[in-house]
């Protein structure tokens, strides 16, 4: 991809549109937020030092304009300061966080794979990948972006959650567990993660850890229609069908379109 208007950054120093990056992280894949990342501006002298402030103008106008929710006009000062460095790391995810948001899942993920492009090293850009392509379902392309992320921080807690929920929907329940176990650890309170790892001893026929995983679970999260769906079918396929019954009842009582 051809660069325009750039400043070439020693490696020592943090680049510079990093300043302007919306760290926004799809957790959980079912949502997310974002935020300015705010640090100290550099001086910024010279001709094409000028013309890069000129860009990081525009991109700090379409954060402004994303932060407030015109997200029309975020993409249009984004797409400028693209007209201006194509290559520009930040305003391609920035794109992609508008078109994650829209759950427009295909184009997302174009942008966030140019983010990366223009800088191999951006793993907020690459962990959002996973997260487009799992919605996709994508799920083994989606796994190795999650993988890639662990390379890089192997105790992030969100990186191996989600890689655990990509492997429950692959049906690679043993790797399911162990890596869900990690973001427990990593992440106590990340509580829905005892949901996944009953979803998970579930599918290795592991009933005992299956039923305290989802016990676990319900006991944090009481109106979870789904959680008691789950272990009526552990209670059933314990031959437990009194369980089983109360089980369903709950879980039609909390969502009666279980019933069909």
């Amino acid at each position: 991809m051809d660069e325009t208007g750039t400043v070439e950054t020693p490696r020592s120093k943090a680049p510079r549109w990093s300043q302007f990056l919306l760290a926004a992280i799809l957790v959980a894949l079912v949502g997310g937020a974002f935020w300015l990342k705010s640090r100290p501006k550099p001086a910024i002298t010279g001709g094409a030092s000028q013309s890069q402030e000129a860009t990081e103008s525009l991109l700090a106008r379409g954060i402004r304009e994303h932060n407030a929710g015109a997200l029309d006009a975020a993409i249009g000062s984004y797409h400028k300061v693209l007209q201006r460095d194509p290559a520009h790391p930040a305003a391609h995810y920035n794109v992609a966080q508008i078109y994650a948001h829209r759950a427009q899942w295909a184009e997302a993920q174009w942008e966030y794979e140019a983010a990366l492009k223009g800088d191999p090293k951006f793993q907020d850009a690459r962990l959002n990948l996973g997260v487009v392509l799992y919605r996709q379902r994508k799920f083994a392309e989606a796994a190795q972006a999650f993988r890639e992320v662990l390379k890089a921080s192997p105790k992030r807690s969100v990186a191996l959650y989600d890689l655990g929920l990509t492997l429950v929907e692959m049906g690679q329940s043993e790797e399911a567990v162990r890596v869900l176990t990690a973001a427990l650890h990593e992440d106590p309170k990340r509580t829905d993660i005892h949901h996944y790892l009953g979803l998970a001893y579930e599918r290795q026929r592991r009933f005992p850890e299956a039923r305290a995983a989802l016990q676990k679970w319900l006991e944090i999260n009481p109106q979870h229609a789904e959680g008691y769906m789950a272990l009526a079918r552990v209670h059933m396929a314990q031959g437990q069908r009194q369980l089983a019954a109360q089980a369903l009842a709950k879980a039609t009582e909390l969502n009666p379109k279980l019933k069909k």
